[in-house]
């Protein structure tokens, strides 16, 4: 596997992190041993938290884009 994903667009790699984390919980559900289930489980929890933590990321840079880029209301405007 090479490692492209950090050069993918958030949302590649928001899907990406979600595959991971699938694929995670795969293995945790045929993995041998409560122990080795237990770790697999972390490591799906990590996957998706960092899926969660970049989309949060990006849905504030674009509020925060919108919200820079409103055009401010004028004296003139408020008059009317």
């Amino acid at each position: 596997m090479e490692d492209k994903y950090l050069t993918d667009s958030p949302k590649d790699r928001i899907a990406k992190y979600r595959l991971m984390a699938a694929q995670a919980r795969k293995a945790a559900h045929n993995a041998r041993t409560s122990e080795i289930s237990e770790a697999y489980m972390v490591v799906a929890a990590a996957w998706e938290t960092m899926a969660v933590d970049l989309q949060h990321v990006e849905e504030f840079k674009e509020r925060l884009f919108s919200i820079s880029h409103k055009p401010l209301a004028t004296k003139r405007d408020a008059d009317t």
